[in-house]
């Protein structure tokens, strides 16, 4: 079978092994900082985790893009709310200008209980992979409510799918 074949089983408009990418990232440690980015990203190093294609980079809680194209981003996250928290937000800011200003592209909202996950998923047009940057903020987080994270397991993560070319 041949390369532009394979990857057109899967939907994937390109004859390029550059473009199929899947890139997961876990939170290491609990993360309770209200409005601030959230840091302490690992890429799982499990055996039976792997990445497929180049990676995204991260710096201090903000990610870059590879490649231009279009990518999937989901994030799943496990929250734990304090006593008197209502509801508290895990927010995917996305920069089109290398980090001058963000935008909001989507958002994990928590607000049934204690301890409850939230999750969200976004389509991202990269069309300048210098210039384009995410980062997750929190928001809404009272003193004691936190995203969980761990270094062992995939308790709060991060998937990004180069899925096609750049739109």
């Amino acid at each position: 079978m041949t390369q532009a074949r394979d990857l057109a089983d899967f939907g994937v408009q390109s004859t390029s092994y550059d473009a199929v990418m899947v890139d997961m990232w876990r939170l290491t440690a609990n993360f309770g900082t209200n409005t601030s980015t959230v840091t302490g990203w690992e890429q799982p190093d499990s055996a039976w985790e792997a990445t497929i294609g180049a990676s995204m980079s991260e710096s201090s809680g903000i990610f870059t893009f590879p490649n231009t194209g279009l990518y999937r981003i989901t994030g799943a996250f496990f929250m734990s709310l304090a006593s008197g928290d209502t509801s508290a937000a895990v927010v995917l800011d996305v920069s089109t200008n290398s980090g001058s200003t963000y935008d909001v592209a989507t958002q994990a909202v928590e607000s049934y209980g204690t301890n409850a996950s939230g999750a969200f998923q976004t389509l991202m047009n990269v069309t300048d992979a210098s210039a384009f940057q995410v980062k997750l903020r929190t928001s809404g987080f009272n003193s004691g409510t936190i995203i969980a994270g761990n270094s062992t397991y995939n308790s709060s993560s991060l998937i990004f799918e180069r899925i096609t070319d750049a739109q």
